[in-house]
């Protein structure tokens, strides 16, 4: 077979087989359940479409906010961390992502989901899962997020709760209460230091007063007595 034959057919071969692993590498639907006893309020939710990286879909939009394309395919890349960043996670949630398998048969993955952690929404996934077939498997690992993952799980029907706080901020005790204002009282503006010489001149005053009023009882009557 001619070379120029060869390449033409190499070429026709590729081109067939980028648009096959394009399809096949987003999601094709996703359901989110969990959260603590009972579940979700209103039960799982479910998105469908496509979920191709930049398709601007719910679904799409949710597995890039999520990490999944850098915990399924990546490993080790772009925010994937070797272990929890936190203890203070909150409830726990689960997206099981469906991946379109060969032969028809669909693949499914499980992502946890934190959306309140204390650090920010963080997501784990174990390794090992199979997703297009039984050879291609998940790289798994923690995926620190950013609050828009926590946002865009609100709109799509979670509850609306604030990130925890961070352990360093839960820990300290409440501050003490400001102390009370001292009473005030008539004299409070006579310094401490002014109190004896004050008794002093009073009881001097007192002693003086008292003996004028003793000198003037036993003082004699000066005058003629009148004859009858």
């Amino acid at each position: 077979m001619k070379p120029r034959v060869l390449t033409t057919l190499a070429l026709a071969a590729l081109l067939l087989a980028i648009p096959t692993a394009a399809s096949a590498k987003g999601a094709s639907a996703a359901t989110i359940d969990g959260g603590g006893s009972g579940g979700l309020p209103g039960g799982p939710i479910t998105l469908r479409g496509d979920g191709e990286p930049g398709s601007g879909t719910d679904l799409a939009n949710l597995a890039e906010l999520a990490g999944l394309f850098a915990v399924v395919f990546e490993g080790g890349q772009g925010g994937v961390l070797q272990s929890a960043p936190t203890d203070r996670l909150g409830p726990r949630y689960t997206i099981t992502w469906t991946f379109p398998g060969g032969e028809g048969k669909d693949r499914k993955v499980r992502q946890d989901v934190y959306p309140y952690a204390a650090t920010g929404p963080v997501t784990s996934m174990a390794a090992g899962q199979p997703v297009f077939d039984a050879t291609t498997r998940t790289m798994g690992g923690w995926f620190q997020a950013n609050d828009s993952l926590r946002l865009n799980l609100v709109s799509l029907g979670l509850p609306d709760r604030k990130p925890l706080a961070a352990a360093s901020d839960a820990g300290k005790p409440a501050a003490p209460a400001p102390a009370p204002a001292p009473a005030t009282s008539p004299t409070a503006g006579t310094s401490p230091a002014a109190w004896p010489k004050m008794l002093a001149l009073v009881a001097g005053l007192l002693l003086v007063a008292g003996l004028a009023a003793l000198g003037l009882r036993h003082r004699p009557h000066d005058g003629t007595a009148t004859a009858r």
